[in-house]
C-alpha cells in the first residue's frame, strides 16, 4: 500500500513540472513518516520503499512527458 500511494503521488506530481512541488511532496512523505514513527512502531524500510517508488514513478512519468513532447515537435517539422 505504501508503494502504491507513493507511485500515485509521483504520477500526480510529474505533470506540474515544477521542482518545488516535487521536493515538497518528497518532504511531506518524510514528514508523514516521522509522524507515524512518533505515534507507533514503524520500520525505516517503509520510508525507503516510499521514497524509491515515488522517485521511480516521478522519473518514469517525466520521461514519458518528455518523449511525448519530442514526438509532437518531430511531427510538426514533418
Amino acid at each position: 500500500m505504501i508503494a502504491l500511494i507513493a507511485t500515485a503521488l509521483g504520477i500526480a506530481t510529474a505533470p506540474m513540472r515544477n521542482i518545488f512541488s516535487m521536493v515538497l511532496v518528497g518532504l511531506l512523505i518524510c514528514a508523514s513518516y516521522i509522524c507515524a514513527a512518533l505515534l507507533g512502531p514503524t520500520d525505516i524500510i517503509d520510508l525507503a520503499v516510499a521514497i524509491v517508488f515515488y522517485n521511480i514513478s516521478l522519473l518514469a512519468c517525466l520521461l514519458g512527458l518528455h518523449l511525448i513532447g519530442r514526438a509532437r515537435k518531430r511531427a510538426r517539422l514533418v
